[in-house]
């Protein structure tokens, strides 16, 4: 290492911002790359190295081995840290600087490998959540465990508010990382047998199946997606509609409807769809082209109870 006090990060996401803040108060971050795509990670860092003289690097994937370079000759860091960052770290640059590449992965490992494990966390209503810092190497999340913080993950807990969480208690552990690293701790070997790995989500990940799912798996799927998808989506009519905010609603009295059947859909009782194992639950909050709206205000678009909402899988 050339300066084990000095500390360069590559990030991509506001998760990263008060472990950024914390290093650059105790004076050990001495560079910050970026991919140029992101401009509220840009606008930030880019306030954060005025104020700090701290050089900052735009970054792009083509070109990511030269502009990697550069900043460690020009920062003289002893260590880099990954935070959310989308591109695979070159091997050629792992093997010119041995043992200086670590990424703080937002989730549990090996368990929760991937792009986005506080979607699937929260999708999955997994208990637990945290921060599982590993040396990088050849392979994406396989490299040995250095440190991992857990946080329990609340029953109402949505992605954003996981991600805040996540954010400070990447900001909390610098210092028994720090610490660790110093000491050239050189972590553990991961599990293999209990290594899942989930690609980042696509169209199908965000869209609610009423045949499939039950009432609380859809609730959580609706947290998953919060704010960053404005909700899970179903539709009526043609009509795309993203589910924000649900409740699992429990005693219902009618006749068993098919899933997706509107039961509900008035403003004492607000919206409530019949789901998967006779379940059911309340719609609070959408979000449709017009805005965000409480569930019953969907009846002044001519939706009615005893109607469907589409099965958008099968």
């Amino acid at each position: 290492m050339k300066n084990s006090d000095k500390i360069a990060v590559l990030c991509n996401n506001r998760m990263a911002f008060p472990a950024l803040q914390s290093l650059q108060a105790a004076g050990r971050l001495c560079a910050v790359g970026v991919p140029g795509n992101n401009t509220e990670v840009i606008d930030f860092c880019t306030m954060l190295s005025r104020q700090s003289g701290i050089p900052l690097f735009i970054m792009n994937g083509q070109n990511q081995h030269t502009q990697i370079k550069e900043m460690m000759e020009i920062s003289d860091a002893g260590a880099v840290f990954t935070m959310t960052f989308p591109w695979k770290i070159p091997a050629e640059i792992i093997d010119l600087y041995p043992g200086t590449f670590y990424n703080l992965h937002y989730g549990l490992l090996p368990e929760m490998r991937g792009a986005d494990p506080v979607f699937e966390t929260i999708r999955s209503r997994a208990g637990q959540s945290g921060i599982t810092v590993h040396a990088i190497g050849r392979d994406i999340d396989k490299g040995n465990i250095i440190l991992k913080k857990n946080i329990p993950v609340t029953a109402d807990m949505t992605h954003g508010a996981l991600c805040t969480h996540l954010s400070w208690l990447g900001a909390h552990l610098l210092n028994e990382l720090l610490n660790l690293l110093q000491s050239h701790y050189k972590g553990t070997e991961q599990d293999e047998d209990q290594a899942r790995y989930y690609p980042k989500s696509g169209a199908s990940d965000v869209c609610i199946s009423w045949g499939n799912q039950d009432a609380e798996s859809v609730e959580a799927l609706t947290r998953a997606c919060n704010p960053w998808n404005k909700g899970a989506y179903t539709q009526w009519n043609g009509w795309n509609i993203r589910v924000v905010e649900a409740v699992v609603i429990q005693n219902v009295n009618h006749h068993t409807e098919p899933a997706g059947t509107i039961v509900s859909l008035d403003q004492e009782n607000g919206l409530v769809v019949q789901c998967n194992h006779n379940s059911f639950l309340r719609l609070d909050i959408v979000y449709t082209e017009e805005g965000f709206m409480s569930g019953h205000k969907l009846s002044a678009f001519g939706l009615r109870k005893g109607q469907q909402f589409v099965n958008l899988l099968t």
